[in-house]
């Protein structure tokens, strides 16, 4: 990767969280020594911490290394090529992506080999992926199809946009009533068998499916068996694609999510006979988080499925603000907001608060203090009676679901385990 323009990059107040004197880039930032605690940046202020980030990055690669697995890290989590480059580093097989616009990023910046995993429809996003694939004959990328109709548009568009090599498309396997993907075995031997009829525009690579999508209101026991069921289908189609393919198998992968279920994604891959190279895509591990993933984690501990036990993460993000009003009892108005945080899988989680002008040794715990709404800016915070909080403390949150915490950020600051800022990480939504 070629992430130079990134480093050089100019910021200045008008990206959110930087004061109105700053000129910085991330290459210059750590000499302006600022310290978060200090108050040397605006809150709302979200913060990526060096020490987890680090952790979960190298963790993952050896725990999939040790494994057997490939790793092509969800890059949609994060839409950072800072990030995408330390993940590379540590021996990923490529980075995954959900759209073309965000395969252009990756583009831009030098990865190699890009997942789309996503069906591709539509003559803007077929042009943009002929026309870089035809600039760089190094450039490896793959995509989903999920129906006979939906491959013959792809193949259509792809003659019609000038492609001079076929691209790699993995047929996606899904269950009824979740998201894309072949519902029966002859629907995706008919998807497979359309594939093959366009050799000059698509290659077979392999087969892709989806298991963080299993609901039940029955509980965790029942998702469980939902996801034990669809894996064992993704194995079933592997099989069923062996014995029709002609020629070795050589070069075909098979890409799971793994992420909330990676205990049971283990034991389904580690089942398989090895003619399929596995390709885990996981990409909320490399910050965790407060909220829905350490509820994941939890789970995943407590069933003890995988003979080589899955990482423990460590959560890297943190969502800095300031009460702003206590206007009624045991209720505090905090600075940040719907444009700050996510919120569509839990809201923050209220970890301690820290007097205006005290550092991190000063903390008091929020463990029993709740977010119960967010605003556009505001977010209301309830608290118990016995708890002190004054105005223009400063109050930490966890988050919860990554992937909607990087989109509300430009650029976010690199900490230490002091606060010190050492460097900023740029996002490409």
């Amino acid at each position: 990767m070629n992430i130079q323009e990134i480093i050089n990059s100019r910021l200045d107040g008008t990206t959110k969280g930087l004061p109105f004197d700053a000129v910085v880039s991330p290459a210059t930032v750590a000499e302006k020594k600022w310290n978060v605690l200090r108050q040397d940046l605006h809150f709302p202020l979200l913060v990526l911490k060096e020490a987890p980030l680090d952790y979960n990055i190298k963790a993952m690669a050896r725990w999939c290394a040790d494994n057997g697995f490939l790793l092509a890290p969800h890059g949609k989590t994060t839409m950072c090529p800072q990030i995408y480059q330390r993940q590379l580093e540590a021996g990923a097989f490529g980075i995954t992506v959900a759209n073309v616009s965000q395969l252009l990023v990756c583009v831009r910046f030098g990865v190699k080999r890009i997942l789309v995993a996503n069906q591709i429809v539509g003559t803007a996003n077929v042009r943009s992926l002929v026309g870089v694939m035809n600039a760089d004959a190094g450039l490896e990328c793959y995509c989903l199809v999920d129906s006979v109709e939906g491959t013959r548009l792809l193949a259509r568009l792809m003659q019609e946009c000038g492609a001079q090599r076929p691209l790699k498309v993995l047929l996606e396997w899904g269950r009824k009533g979740w998201r894309t993907g072949a519902r029966t075995l002859s629907q995706a031997i008919d998807i497979y068998e359309e594939i093959l009829k366009h050799p000059d525009q698509l290659t077979f690579g392999g087969i892709e499916g989806y298991e963080a999508l299993a609901h039940d209101p029955a509980g965790e026991e029942a998702e469980v068996r939902q996801t034990r069921e669809f894996l064992s289908a993704v194995a079933r189609l592997t099989t069923e694609i062996s014995g029709r393919r002609h020629g070795d198998l050589a070069g075909l992968i098979l890409s799971i999510g793994g992420t909330s279920y990676l205990d049971l994604v283990w034991e389904a891959l580690t089942k398989l006979d090895g003619q399929y190279k596995p390709v885990l895509r996981s990409g909320c591990y490399v910050t965790h988080d407060h909220g829905f993933y350490a509820e994941r984690m939890a789970a995943m501990q407590s069933r003890n499925v995988a003979k080589d036990p899955v990482p423990v993460f460590r959560q890297a993000l943190e969502l800095w603000s300031y009460i702003q009003s206590i206007p009624d009892e045991n209720r505090a108005i905090l600075t940040f907001g719907r444009r700050d945080c996510p919120y569509d899988v839990g809201l923050p989680l209220p970890l301690c608060a820290v007097a205006l002008e005290d550092g991190l040794d000063g903390a008091r715990s929020l463990e029993s203090a709740r977010i119960t709404a967010v605003n556009d800016q505001h977010a209301f915070m309830s608290f118990p009676g016995g708890v002190s909080l004054r105005v223009g403390d400063k109050i930490c949150c966890g988050i919860s679901h990554p992937c909607t915490a990087f989109d509300k950020w430009r650029a976010i600051p690199l900490v230490d385990e002091n606060y010190d800022v050492i460097d900023l990480y740029l996002t490409y939504f």
